[in-house]
């Protein structure tokens, strides 16, 4: 722990409409064990009045914390992405390690202490812990994340471990998105990630994903299985709901392309990516057309 002491977190925040859960977010940020360098919370421009809500909430906070370097980015537009947020907010970072904490969730206070031992090794690139599931009210809908990332019951997160950031992928990733929430994760700041975030932007539903196994061609990643961070979800339409089914499966399998043509999948590996896909298919309703 105490290395990991040594270094500088930027916090990336970044809202929209979430004005209702802006403050708890804020205050779940500042009230961790382990110090953070800097706090920039971004609005992609907001239609519930929270851009003005945080314009005053952080007014207040530099008064009371005039040790920290605290931004306010107001968007004049709405992006309509939440990774162009990322993006911005990487480029304005400068700390050496960034963790993008998105408004509507949270985290318990040792979430930074405990997912920052993971960089105590040099090589590791990305580190996370395990989530907690809550609704819009807070409600705990399941302890953790593990029984949707490991549906063939591999015991792959069983236990905390550090590892090769490609035998990852090649194991599990190459699979399914293993990394459910960003706010869960803390990577490491380098040059090139920021063009990883810029190549993700092409996809509308899985550019997480992609980013993700991007920055693991380049060094370890390291899991903490104690469900630190509270992933929010919520319901929409079901309306919006189908149009988004389609395209993410359409994304799924150029994501899938990509693996396979990328890295080196063993049979049982493929396997399991062919039957993702037809639970996918079935979970949507979507017929497949050959």
């Amino acid at each position: 722990m105490i290395a990991s002491l040594n270094k500088k977190v930027s916090v990336i925040v970044p809202n929209y409409n979430y004005g209702r859960y802006i403050k708890k977010r804020i205050r779940s940020i500042l009230r961790q064990t382990y110090p953070i360098y800097e706090l920039i919370v971004l609005d992609d421009n907001s239609m519930d009045g929270s851009a003005e809500l945080i314009k005053n909430l952080v007014l207040d906070l530099k008064l009371k914390n005039p040790e920290l370097n605290i931004k306010f980015v107001p968007s004049e537009k709405n992006s309509g992405k939440a990774m162009s947020q990322w993006k911005k907010g990487w480029e304005m970072a400068t700390g050496d390690y960034i963790w993008i904490a998105e408004a509507d969730d949270l985290c318990r206070r040792d979430f930074l202490a405990e997912v920052m031992k993971g960089f105590d090794d040099p090589e590791v690139v990305l580190s996370y812990t395990e989530s907690e599931i809550i609704n819009s009210w807070g409600v705990v809908l399941a302890p953790n994340f593990r029984w949707s990332r490991d549906k063939e019951k591999t015991g792959h997160y069983n236990s905390n471990y550090t590892k090769d950031g490609f035998r990852e992928i090649e194991e599990i990733m190459a699979i399914r998105c293993t990394i459910p929430n960003v706010s869960a994760v803390v990577i490491k700041k380098e040059k090139k990630f920021l063009k990883y975030l810029e190549e993700a932007l092409k996809f509308s539903q899985v550019g997480d994903w992609y980013f993700y196994a991007k920055v693991l061609e380049n060094g370890k990643i390291s899991y903490n299985r104690k469900a630190l961070n509270k992933f929010r979800i919520h319901e929409g339409s079901k309306t919006e709901k189908s149009k988004k089914d389609s395209r993410h499966y359409e994304e799924i399998l150029e994501l899938h392309e990509y693996f396979k043509k990328n890295y080196q999948i063993d049979k049982k590996v493929s396997e399991r990516i062919e039957a993702e896909e037809a639970r996918v298919r079935a979970k949507h309703g979507i017929i497949e057309v050959k």
